[in-house]
C-alpha cells in the first residue's frame, strides 16, 4: 500500500465506529485517488486484517468467557444437590449470565464483522 492509501486506512480504523462497513472505507478510498477497483481490493486488504486482529484478541476472550461460564455451570449443578447456600448459588448463576452473554455478544460481533467482509467480498465480486 503506498503512504496516502495507508494513512487513510490507519486514520478509518483509528476512529470509533458504530458498525464496521468495508463500503464506508472504499469509498475513503476512491475520495483519496484510487480507482474504484483497487479500492475495494484495499478495503478488503484491510478489513482482513483488521478481522484477524479482531479474532486474537476477541476471539481469545469469547474462549476464555465461555470456558469459564461451563465451569461456573459445572459448579451450580454440583451445588444445586446440597441447596444450603443459596446465596453462593445465586453469585454463580449471576456469573454465568454475565460470561455467557458477554461471550456471545462478542462472538455475534465477530460473526456480523466477518459476514461483513464476505458480503462486500460476493457484492464486488473479488
Amino acid at each position: 500500500m503506498e503512504t496516502g492509501k495507508e494513512a487513510i486506512v490507519q486514520q478509518y480504523f483509528g476512529e470509533p465506529h458504530k458498525q464496521w462497513r468495508v463500503a464506508d472505507l472504499e469509498q475513503r478510498l476512491v475520495a483519496g485517488g484510487c480507482s474504484r477497483e483497487e479500492a475495494a481490493q484495499q478495503a478488503v486488504l484491510a478489513y482482513d486484517g483488521y478481522f484477524s486482529r479482531q479474532m486474537k484478541k476477541k476471539g481469545t476472550k469469547v474462549l476464555i468467557f465461555l470456558v469459564c461460564a461451563v465451569l461456573f455451570l459445572a459448579r451450580i449443578l454440583m451445588m444445586a444437590d446440597k441447596m444450603g447456600n443459596v446465596k453462593e448459588l445465586s453469585v454463580f448463576l449471576a456469573l454465568t449470565a454475565y460470561t455467557l452473554v458477554q461471550g456471545l455478544i462478542w462472538s455475534i460481533q465477530l460473526f456480523q464483522l466477518k459476514e461483513e467482509i464476505s458480503s462486500f467480498r460476493d457484492l464486488r465480486k473479488l
